[in-house]
């Protein structure tokens, strides 16, 4: 079975400010290069002012993409097209005899808009050994020892910072997505990829839903206490998950109630897990608690009609399994047109 892969709005809002930084970024370049270029140009210096007007251009023509193109091929190709400029900046100034180092601090923040931790590190220290074998051809030793010292210092500062970001974002992003309870990915999630395959950007054009609801939970509650309706619930998570596939995701979609999207995948062929994940949480063991669960199932596909059609037909089926009886599978056989 596929697993779930999804562009959640963690990914979205990363791609967005990368956008934006690199946006304001591409115009104050654009703007500071006409500055630069007028300067130079007074002061009689061609050679720099023709640099100027070249980074002037490969701005320019960014920020033309970056309004043009997707977000992240736009911001992609603006990061790459700086981080080219600054690595040819480097031998251009040693040819005119003009030391250039005072660039080299732009490139490990850039790095990090391009590249993860890991690879971004290797890219400053190998861009700084770059740098410095240049540099040595042009001005005394203790210029480059200096230059080092200070690149190094701020290459730590900028890698840390990026281990740090990466590491929170990572924190943030697992429990935005997964229920505090469970572990389970969350209703939100569930509710992305939804929107997800209705927009045909889903990883498949058909899928099938099952709704799981444990049997009797209020009666559990009143009759146990709510810590072990909270245990309950965690271990019925947990025996779900033991018998999906790792690459199939278990979504917590209400207070008692799961779900699974199972892409590519038939009605029957969810028919038979779905007794799978029945009988084997009526055959685990709760310490003294009877459990079961009912589940409705309901297949999808893009000639059908609305997604949400598919959801509220499992989720008509799932009722059909408690009215039958509960501790039961119950399918939808077809999904009605709801366009």
């Amino acid at each position: 079975m596929a697993a779930t892969r999804r562009r959640d709005s963690f990914s979205i809002l990363r791609e967005t400010m990368r956008w934006r930084v690199a946006l304001v970024l591409g115009v104050l370049i654009t703007v500071l290069m006409v500055a630069l270029g007028t300067l130079n140009t007074s002061l009689g210096y061609t050679d720099t002012a023709w640099l100027a007007g070249g980074i002037f251009l490969a701005s320019g023509a960014c920020v033309v993409g970056l309004l043009t193109l997707p977000r992240q091929l736009g911001a992609t190709i603006f990061f790459s097209v700086i981080g080219t400029v600054l690595v040819v900046v480097i031998p251009f100034g040693a040819m005119h005899e003009k030391p250039m180092q005072h660039w080299a601090y732009i490139f490990p923040p850039l790095l990090v808009f391009l590249l993860g931790s890991g690879r971004a590190l290797t890219g400053m220290v190998l861009y700084g050994l770059y740098t410095c074998v240049f540099l040595v051809q042009q001005v005394a030793p203790i210029d480059v020892v200096r230059f080092a010292s200070g690149y190094g210092l701020l290459v730590c500062f900028i890698y840390t910072y990026a281990l740090l970001q990466e590491r929170a974002g990572a924190l943030l992003r697992f429990h935005s997505d997964h229920d505090a309870l469970t572990n389970c990915l969350n209703r939100r999630t569930f509710n992305e990829a939804i929107d997800q395959l209705a927009d045909n950007a889903g990883p498949a054009s058909r899928c099938t839903f099952l709704l799981i609801d444990i049997d009797h939970f209020k009666a559990i509650n009143d009759e146990h206490g709510h810590l072990v309706g909270d245990r309950i619930i965690t271990e019925t998570a947990a025996e779900l998950g033991r018998i999906l596939d790792p690459g199939v995701a278990l979504f917590r979609y209400g207070g008692e109630e799961f779900a699974v999207i199972l892409y590519d995948t038939g009605l029957q062929q969810g028919v038979v897990l779905a007794e799978r994940l029945r009988a084997a949480v009526a055959t685990a063991d709760f310490r003294d608690v009877m459990v079961s669960v009912s589940i409705g199932v309901a297949e999808w596909n893009a000639s059908a009609g609305r997604i949400e059609g598919a959801v509220g037909a499992a989720d008509r089926a799932l009722y059909d399994a408690k009215r039958q009886g509960r501790n039961r599978v119950v399918a939808h056989a077809s999904t009605p047109s709801c366009r």
